[in-house]
């Protein structure tokens, strides 16, 4: 007997395609605003203009005109998205579609599909929108089903404790998987966002994060600072370990076999890292990359990259390249927002 899925299989028509995401968002709500919050911050890039939770204040100044005891506000907001399988929409119409906006409120028009708009007609799009100043900022996303199911999987990674969150996950990824919304292949470049650790990944071709956020599959680790993907590896290994001066690497979890030079290699990361005050010796989760490149994809929108951000190179590229130089050779001539 086939396990019971909360989105239906048996109809690919875009209403109900559009039906199941609407249902998925829906659902994500109604198990917690702020996880609904979170992703769609994440799936936008924007951490400070979409808001869905009350913010309560009290002693609020009254525009020069007294003081207003309590103050809740949620700003206004309203999410347009135009749902096609696999082609593109004429842009003509998809622009015609933000004359729903009111100019008071925070505005975001998604295009989703299977694919993306090429960078050039991204721009021509927002050019179109930014010209009609009645409307005010209307903020556009090119999105695909491979980008709503990454961020909901790395949303689940970061709550695993959240069982509703869990099976919301996995029903909505087999979904998208079984209507053939997205590739089944492997062809997935996780970009993660380092800061002052940025010289130490690079050094030791290395990225740490906390074992309890877990992870999803993926091929090429990006490392990403100063709004671009700076050096790309293929995954080696993917290592769950404690470290102990006195007791040496304790392997408590890995991908494949861990061999003597990986071992070696991040006995010194994690050495190297804790002496810059990283503290990465226990509850760790450490990715070893080989084949570490320098590449220069740059994120063309404003503000950075909100922790994660992850591609299906199958959408960047004309074809995937198997060679990982060939790879970010070709990603230096293409941007992304």
């Amino acid at each position: 007997m086939a396990v019971l899925n909360q989105f239906q299989h048996y109809s690919q028509g875009e209403n109900t395609v559009t039906n199941n995401v609407l249902l998925m968002l829906s659902n994500l709500y109604e198990i917690n605003p702020k996880y609904y919050e979170e992703y769609i911050k994440g799936l936008t890039e924007d951490s400070d203009q979409y808001e869905v939770i009350p913010i309560f204040r009290q002693q609020i100044g009254n525009r020069g005109n007294g003081i207003i005891d309590g103050h809740i506000q949620i700003k206004a907001s309203k999410i347009i998205i135009e749902t096609k399988l696999h082609g593109l929409e004429w842009i003509n119409k998809l622009v015609k579609y933000a004359q729903s906006f009111d100019p008071s409120e925070y505005k975001l028009l998604i295009h989703l599909s299977s694919t993306r708009y090429p960078e050039s007609e991204i721009e021509k799009i927002k050019t179109i929108l930014n010209d009609n100043k009645n409307l005010g900022k209307v903020n556009f996303h090119s999105i695909t089903y491979q980008d709503l199911v990454d961020q909901l999987k790395e949303l689940a990674n970061n709550y695993q404790y959240e069982h509703y969150l869990q099976r919301l996950n996995e029903h909505f990824e087999s979904y998208c998987l079984g209507m053939g919304l997205m590739s089944r292949n492997n062809n997935v470049l996780r970009a993660m966002a380092c800061g002052q650790s940025y010289d130490l990944n690079v050094k030791h071709q290395f990225y740490f994060d906390l074992a309890s956020r877990g992870y999803s599959d993926f091929k090429y680790l990006g490392i990403y600072k100063w709004k671009s993907v700076r050096h790309i590896g293929l995954v080696e290994n993917i290592i769950e370990a404690d470290w102990n001066e006195k007791i040496g690497l304790i392997i408590k979890n890995s991908k494949y076999p861990v061999t003597k030079e990986q071992e070696q290699k991040l006995i010194n990361a994690i050495k190297e890292s804790d002496d810059k005050g990283w503290g990465v010796e226990t509850d760790h989760r450490f990715f070893l990359l080989s084949n570490f490149t320098d590449t220069d994809f740059k994120k063309t929108s404003p503000g950075g990259i909100f922790r994660v951000r992850y591609f299906n190179l199958e959408n960047e590229l004309d074809k995937v390249p198997d060679d990982i130089k060939t790879i970010a050779e070709q990603l230096k001539t293409k941007t992304w927002e």
